[in-house]
């Protein structure tokens, strides 16, 4: 082999080994049948999937696919929808003097193509993440809408897997618009605009660390973040791991699961990996 090919070869392989860290097989404890954890992220095209190696054997090896909640349950949809509008008539001018609500409307038009009275009653968290969105597409030229998660869960649908899901309605609610005052939010929304190249090269650096496989670094690289309070991430993960942790087990004792969950849920000694081994269990990255 001629040192083109090697260095080619060698490439490809750590490649394969980076990307295989975002699958997991879960043995040992008495499962009878082996399960599968896998790390979702926001704004990766649909087409990466195919690069994880074994992802889709896995998927269809498994009879049952989880998630944070069931996303076709049109109920649970519905309540989360009416939770995006602001309580008790509230409006996001109240919670921003002029100069902010000036600054505010011109970035939401120059990207979203349409201003703050279009939004001016949802929940700012909710304005803020539609916003990052945007412009991470606008800048990117990112068009892929499908999120991994949601399209395993809708394959699994078609396929007649059983889905389920890991928290209510009323806990995604309270996990998307309820662990900061509106006013925080609003604050936040507004330092979003003002540092929105801070704010994509972040996004950037998330996805680059997603697509190599190094979820412990996108972990740290979330918890290190200064628009978010200590507390309030181990609310969102920390918290939530601890509690899924406790109903996984059940889940996956009879059933071969598929596990679809944001990987910052998986990294880190308070993940999802480490959690399931400190059960007792065997987790071993498919390569």
């Amino acid at each position: 082999m001629n040192r083109k090919l090697l260095v080619l070869s060698l490439l490809l392989l750590s490649i394969s080994f980076s990307q295989a860290q975002l699958l997991w097989k879960i043995t040992g404890k008495g499962l009878k049948h082996p399960s599968y954890l896998f790390g979702t992220h926001n704004l990766i095209s649909i087409q990466f999937l195919d690069s994880v190696p074994g992802l889709f054997k896995a998927f269809n090896d498994c009879d049952v696919v989880v998630g944070e909640t069931v996303m076709n349950n049109i109920d649970a949809t519905a309540k989360i929808q009416q939770a995006a509008i602001m309580p008790n008539q509230q409006n996001i001018k109240d919670l921003l003097n002029d100069e902010q609500i000036k600054v505010v409307d011109t970035e939401l038009k120059a990207v979203m193509k349409f201003g703050l009275k279009g939004v001016s009653i949802m929940n700012p968290s909710l304005i803020q993440r539609l916003y990052k969105t945007e412009l991470y597409k606008k800048r990117t030229g990112f068009k892929d809408d499908n999120q991994s998660e949601s399209y395993f869960q809708l394959v699994a649908t078609e396929k007649d897997k059983k889905v389920i899901g890991l928290e209510t309605a009323e806990q995604q609610i309270k996990v998307l618009y309820g662990n900061e005052p509106l006013e925080f939010q609003a604050d936040l929304l507004v330092e979003t605009i003002l540092h929105k190249d801070i704010v994509l090269n972040e996004m950037i650096k998330e996805n680059k660390l997603y697509k190599a496989g190094k979820i412990d670094e996108l972990v740290e690289l979330s918890q290190n973040k200064d628009n978010i309070s200590k507390e309030t991430y181990f609310q969102m993960i920390n918290n939530r791991n601890a509690e899924w942790i406790v109903k996984l087990p059940e889940i996956i004792k009879d059933s071969s699961c598929f596990i679809s969950l944001g990987a910052i849920y998986l990294g880190g000694n308070d993940g999802l990996i480490k959690l399931f081994e400190k059960a007792g269990y065997k987790v071993k990255a498919v390569e």
